[in-house]
């Protein structure tokens, strides 16, 4: 693992708005925030003052959405997702 400095920083966590931030390379880590499993939320740098706060996902809630869409690769799992999406316009 990378070592991290905690200190003052023009970064802050998109949550919390704390500056007391573990900073790596491309990311930070807050100090306070958490997530549902009990690991710091990462954020990635580049996204801070370019998209609204409410807005900017953790890197593990990134990676959930992602791995939704990997799914679809498989041919049944896509084809059943689009069935599902017809069926539902039928319904409307």
């Amino acid at each position: 693992m990378s070592n991290s400095t905690i200190m003052k920083t023009n970064y802050y966590c998109p949550r919390c708005h704390t500056t007391k931030i573990s900073e790596y390379e491309d990311t930070f880590e807050c100090t306070k925030c958490r997530d549902s499993n009990g690991f710091p939320l990462e954020f990635e740098k580049k996204n801070i003052g370019k998209i609204p706060d409410d807005e900017i996902l953790a890197l593990r809630e990134q990676g959930s959405i992602i791995g939704a869409f990997e799914e679809l690769k498989d041919a049944d799992k896509r084809k059943k997702f689009s069935d599902s999406l017809l069926d539902d316009d039928l319904e409307a």
